[in-house]
């Protein structure tokens, strides 16, 4: 990862996260917080240490966890005021204010673009402007990078760091993700005395989140609390399933706690459910064939279905990586209706499933148009649709169908 900062006054600071070809000293970039790489310093002699006690069967566990909180001591960062803390400390200050279960920061943490950029407009009193990173090259393995795309500072070792070395103005120089404008109704498209569904639209949480209240679910409430004549303590109204906050289409919920674990088991289970999803593509489904999916038509109309395992990307939540040793088993059922247009059918339900299967190099190799985290072509939206949802009444044993219509031309 490549970033760039530019200071209020015009300088341009160019950073590399981690090293390049073993070196994070290279001319041109700001320098490390701390340079632990020299071949005689006492991180290189110490770990040659550790590693010729590995090889010869002995215990490293102690010296590697020493070793780790030393280096952390030596990272110390600048505040715009001029403070300057550990990263060790800067995190579990983080982690305990924001109840986190990790309050030691990961191996790395200090080492990407943003920590440095910053930590070293801070010692200079540049007062930064505005800052990007950008990926160079190939994606990593199991990971949807694409060559040139700017991406967020990651989760796990970033975001616990960046307001201290950032201060108030973390949103002016980050930015963030555009949300959806506030509305206080959302459309029903279905209802009866045990359920009721409601057309989300792209940018709205389904439900609240750790720092929004801001979703369906609360709006939903509201919506269904004003309609009665006098305040009943005993509406209930809860998600049975969720669409990704870019995700617009059929959102589901209940009105009983029964009905709502009686659909949350049909959800979890997969039994007698069908989601039915349209996406429009970053690119052409003739210029991005793919041997690996087996596909069972040509042209217009060829489908088949994508198996790629996921499991989370523990230092970039919320995204979704590809693994193929420890992943769940993720299946989508495709099908082309023109050469940039996608229905998709998820025959699971794993977090960002539909994303990840378009963009992966294993799976269509063609990211949803405007998908923030795993995209290549920005857009006013991500223009993912649950369309259409099945499922059997859980009280009167029908089978229900659910459409709505799409909010984008394809």
């Amino acid at each position: 990862m490549f970033g760039i900062l530019v200071t209020t006054d015009g300088r341009i600071l160019k950073a590399y996260s981690g090293q390049i070809c073993g070196r994070s000293d290279w001319d041109g970039y700001v320098p490390p917080v701390y340079d632990y790489l020299q071949p005689q310093g006492y991180f290189k002699r110490h770990e040659a240490e550790i590693v010729a006690l590995h090889d010869a069967g002995k215990p490293t566990r102690e010296r590697s966890a020493a070793l780790q909180r030393w280096l952390f001591s030596k990272f110390v960062l600048c505040s715009p005021t001029g403070e300057k803390r550990s990263v060790r400390d800067v995190f579990t200050d983080w982690a305990v204010a924001n109840h986190s279960k990790q309050t030691l920061p990961p191996g790395g943490t200090g080492e990407c673009c943003a920590p440095k950029l910053l930590h070293y407009a801070n010692c200079h009193n540049m007062v930064p402007l505005a800052l990007t990173e950008f990926w160079y090259g190939k994606s990593p393995k199991g990971e949807i990078r694409h060559h040139g795309m700017t991406y967020e500072p990651c989760q796990a070792k970033c975001q616990p760091i960046l307001p201290f070395l950032l201060g108030d103005r973390l949103p002016e120089v980050l930015g963030g993700r555009p949300v959806s404008k506030p509305v206080t109704q959302l459309k029903v498209l279905y209802e009866d005395p045990w359920l009721i569904a409601v057309d989300k639209p792209a940018g709205m949480l389904s439900v609240p989140g750790k720092r929004d209240s801001y979703c369906a679910e609360k709006i939903l409430y509201n919506q269904l609390t004003s309609k009665l004549s006098t305040l009943n303590s005993q509406l209930y109204v809860r998600m049975v399933h969720r669409l990704d906050m870019d995700t617009s289409g059929i959102l589901l919920a209940a009105k009983t706690s029964e009905v709502y674990k009686a659909m949350q088991r049909q959800f979890a289970l997969h039994e007698n459910v069908h989601k039915e999803y349209i996406a429009v593509l970053s690119g052409n489904m003739n210029e991005n064939q793919n041997d690996n999916l087996s596909p069972s038509l040509t042209g217009e109309g060829r489908g088949g279905a994508i198996s790629l395992p996921l499991s989370p990307d523990f230092y970039n939540r919320p995204r979704q990586i590809v693994d193929y040793e420890k992943g769940k088993e993720a299946i989508t059922e495709y099908e082309f209706l023109s050469p940039n247009v996608v229905k998709l059918c998820p025959l699971t339900g794993r977090t960002h499933q539909l994303r990840v299967h378009c963009a992966h190099p294993d799976g269509l190799g063609m990211p949803i148009l405007g998908d923030p985290l795993y995209g290549c072509e920005p857009a006013d939206r991500m223009y993912l649709h649950a369309r259409k949802l099945s499922f059997v009444h859980p009280v009167t044993g029908q089978e229900i169908t659910i459409e709505s219509p799409l909010p984008f031309e394809v």
